[in-house]
């Protein structure tokens, strides 16, 4: 950017001026005249050796001084350089991983989502642009609860394998820089038999999604949204963040496995019994 160049330019031109300020005070007579202002009245109490030892101190005060900022700088720079170097890297990698995941192979693939979920661990402060990626891509990749309902002999019985490995990537818990998380967005998806175990769904948009028998204990779902969704046998024995509300909301709770506080209560209880 324009402004960081100009930033750069101000430095060295500073630079400049500074090391032509040091050469006037250590070789020209300024130095003297700079010692006698600094030493006040008692220059004219020092004899000739006392006067040279002072104008000595002074300048090896100034080349100390100097040589500090000079050090400072230099540190400045490569500190910058290291970052542009390792941006570039994180740049490289991501692109590279992002031509893994379109691959027409699924092992390329699910290596793409390896290397990416690689990635955020190195360079936690691409955690977001790695979550919109593998959210499109798992889809991409997981068929549409609507379109498979509608042939029911070829229901996936569980995700493909790049689908659940982008799954655990998406959801595993992990530092976060930046500002808020995006809400993972699985709304709509055919992701029966899925291992969703310890995800973090906080806030995720599940509403419609097929969840027949997905292993969610120890998953976080506080403000999900599970309107429509179809929890049959889903296993949420552990599952934490949980509201009434929302268990009410969801399409289906057949067999579902519940935590024990909400199973209890009378119009959850209804609805997991296999009279709904």
């Amino acid at each position: 950017m324009w402004w960081k160049r100009a930033q750069w330019t101000a430095v060295a031109v500073v630079s400049v001026a500074l090391l032509a300020g040091v050469l006037a005070v250590v070789f020209t007579p300024l130095t003297r005249r700079l010692t006698r202002w600094v030493t006040s009245g008692d220059w004219s109490h020092l004899d000739a050796a006392a006067r040279a030892a002072a104008v000595g101190q002074l300048r090896l005060a100034v080349v100390q001084v100097v040589a500090a900022v000079g050090a400072a700088i230099a540190l400045t720079y490569t500190v910058r350089t290291f970052r542009l170097s390792r941006r570039g890297q994180v740049t490289d990698r991501f692109t590279k991983a992002l031509e893994r995941l379109s691959s027409g192979e699924a092992y390329v693939r699910i290596g793409g989502v390896l290397a990416m979920e690689q990635i955020v661990q190195d360079a936690p402060d691409q955690g977001d642009h790695a979550a919109r990626v593998l959210n499109a891509f798992v889809r991409r990749h997981a068929p549409a609860a609507e379109s498979v309902a509608l042939e029911a002999g070829k229901l996936p019985k569980e995700p493909e394998e790049q689908v659940q490995e982008a799954l655990r990537a998406l959801t595993v818990k992990r530092p976060w820089r930046g500002g808020p998380r995006r809400p993972v967005d699985l709304a709509g998806l055919h992701l029966k038999g899925a291992r969703l175990r310890d995800a973090q769904l906080g806030g995720a948009l599940l509403k419609g999604a097929t969840l027949t028998g997905v292993d969610l204990r120890g998953a976080v779902l506080k403000d999900a949204d599970l309107s429509d969704a179809d929890l049959t046998r889903a296993d949420l024995s552990t599952a934490r963040g949980l509201s009434e509300a929302q268990l009410l909301g969801a399409g289906s709770l057949r067999g579902c496995r519940l935590p024990s506080a909400l199973a209890a209560r009378a119009a959850v209880a209804s609805r997991v019994g296999a009279g709904e």
